[in-house]
């Protein structure tokens, strides 16, 4: 996805979303913050530090946590939150995937929390 730098975005224009996408997603239970211009990074709290004697869980740490950035989405020129998923190699930027428009508060908190969401019971099912 061909997306313009982050700083093409006035901070008087993402700021407020941002606070808002935090607010809309501190309401799921979600703990979250501002980290960067244009940028809101959401944790599910209950998923803390992996054990120490976990050999995977320490491997896939930091847990349950996403970014997603204001860009301007170039089929549209409008401002819309992205996907921030690991680039394909270390160090790489990261791979943006269009998530909803900026002013979509509601829609970008109910997707961010659905991605970090812990079931309530568990299934039986495990990693291999």
């Amino acid at each position: 996805m061909d997306t313009e730098t982050s700083t093409a975005v006035p901070a008087a224009t993402w700021r407020d979303a941002a606070s808002g996408l935090v607010g809309a997603l501190e309401a799921r239970g979600l703990a979250a913050e501002i980290c960067g211009h244009g940028a809101v990074r959401a944790r599910n709290p209950a998923c803390g530090p992996p054990d120490p004697g976990d050999a995977l869980g320490r491997r896939l740490s930091p847990g349950l946590q996403q970014e997603v950035l204001c860009r301007t989405n170039a089929a549209t020129g409008t401002l819309w939150w992205f996907w921030a998923w690991s680039g394909p190699e270390r160090g790489s930027a990261p791979d943006l995937e269009p998530l909803c428009p900026l002013e979509d508060i509601w829609r970008a908190a109910e997707r961010i929390a659905h991605v970090l969401a812990v079931p309530a019971e568990d299934s039986g099912d495990a990693l291999p």
